[in-house]
């Protein structure tokens, strides 16, 4: 009975932990709902010197900004966040080498 019960909560533990994945770039929006955490995924290789920035002009009082996590270069980096408020925003992002701007992605985020 006790293995049942901590099995159980650590899959509670386990969803509830879990981001999830929008991929969809404008101009089709991604949809999520309140109080829901997701990441967006983007490919980055470190050994090509190139990384993705953000561009933090997103309104804040809709989304919040966990941070980013590299993954290596196959898996790319994710960059994390929770939905605050009902709204719409965009949030940018800059793939750059030294000073230089590579390719821009822009992903639109419309919390029900």
């Amino acid at each position: 009975m006790r293995n049942i019960f901590l099995l159980v909560i650590c899959s509670i533990c386990i969803v509830s932990c879990n981001y999830k994945q929008l991929d969809k770039v404008a101009p089709t929006e991604n949809t999520i709902t309140k109080g829901e955490k997701f990441r967006i995924t983007l490919p980055e290789d470190h050994t090509k010197g190139s990384m993705w920035q953000i561009n933090n002009t997103f309104d804040s009082k809709v989304l919040d900004y966990y941070g980013s996590v590299f993954h290596g270069n196959e898996k790319g980096v994710d960059f994390n966040f929770v939905a605050f408020e009902k709204g719409k925003t965009t949030v940018n992002f800059a793939l750059i080498k030294y000073r230089d701007t590579l390719e821009l992605k822009e992903f639109i985020i419309d919390v029900k």
